[in-house]
């Protein structure tokens, strides 16, 4: 087996089409389609279902895509490595946060362009399920996630601190309450966000314990989403503060204590434990601990 030959099959897969492997990889045709068949060869099993012409993978063939995604990214790794070696300052990180981790990084990002201006940083939005799942394949360099993965091979350290926080527009009834119980929230009209998360477990998780219906009436992808219906009044959601508190110091929001849920959320930088870091990694990781609260 060679890495060409891996290089040829996850661009067949990915273009869906023998002749644009071809022109992604720099071959012919039928050499991109001997790679292919010499994998299988090696490997004793199809990798490709011969009756779609747009390359479609058999069960082994998508383990043998994720290893071969692997290798290639640990290849790329290492050619990023050396490249930075060399150029000194140079170099790059790609960083994994969802919508509102993404805010976090933004002050963190400030201050690490203002001290390494000349390395780059990519920060890749996904969901917060999948970053894990991203370290592990070597697509990202850390990780920003609000829980612990729990994952032995991931190393993680908490940066900051954030809140959930109940938000409702400032002519709402319970705007000028001090505190509220969640029995008080018994005839609202929730907001959410269609993303399960263990702080919406946790609210869930309160109202049933308190006897209290929850009645969410729309299910969003965004908080800015949330944050635009709640200002138009359609009903309240709980969002974390850092997304919140630009509104809030506009006075578009009002945020209402909730006895019951004080909800506290640990936000973490995610790693390979075994893995070296890059040293722009290392670097960001370090403006990042530099400014735990």
């Amino acid at each position: 087996m060679e890495i060409a030959q891996l290089e040829a099959f996850v661009a067949v897969v990915e273009e869906k089409s023998f002749s644009r492997a071809a022109l992604r990889v720099h071959r012919t045709q039928p050499a991109v389609s001997q790679s292919v068949r010499r994998l299988e060869d090696w490997f004793g099993a199809a990798l490709l279902d011969r009756s779609s012409k747009s390359g479609v993978l058999t069960e082994a063939g998508r383990i043998v895509y994720d290893h071969s995604k692997r290798v290639l990214n640990i290849r790329q790794e290492a050619r990023s490595a050396i490249a930075e070696l060399q150029a000194l300052e140079r170099g790059r990180v790609t960083v994994g946060a969802n919508e509102s981790t993404a805010l976090y990084l933004l002050p963190v990002l400030n201050a690490f362009r203002r001290r390494h201006p000349r390395v780059q940083v990519a920060v890749e939005r996904s969901l917060s399920r999948e970053i894990p799942s991203a370290l592990l394949r070597h697509e990202i360099d850390l990780g920003v996630l609000s829980y612990d993965p729990q994952n032995p091979v991931l190393e993680s350290t908490v940066v900051s601190l954030d809140e959930l926080c109940l938000i409702v527009p400032p002519g709402h009834r319970l705007a000028g309450a001090r505190d509220v119980s969640v029995r008080d929230l018994g005839t609202e009209s929730f907001l959410a966000h269609n993303v399960a998360s263990p702080y919406r477990r946790r609210v869930i998780e309160t109202f049933a314990e308190m006897h209290t219906p929850l009645e969410i009436i729309l299910e969003l992808p965004t908080v800015e989403t949330i944050k635009k219906c709640v200002r138009m009044g359609m009903g309240v959601a709980f969002a974390p503060r850092m997304c919140i508190e630009d509104e809030l110091a506009r006075g578009e929001f009002v945020s209402v204590h909730v006895r019951e849920l004080h909800i506290e959320r640990q936000l973490r930088l995610i790693y390979r434990k075994e893995a070296a870091l890059s040293a722009a990694a290392r670097a960001l990781l370090e403006v990042a601990k530099a400014g735990n609260v």
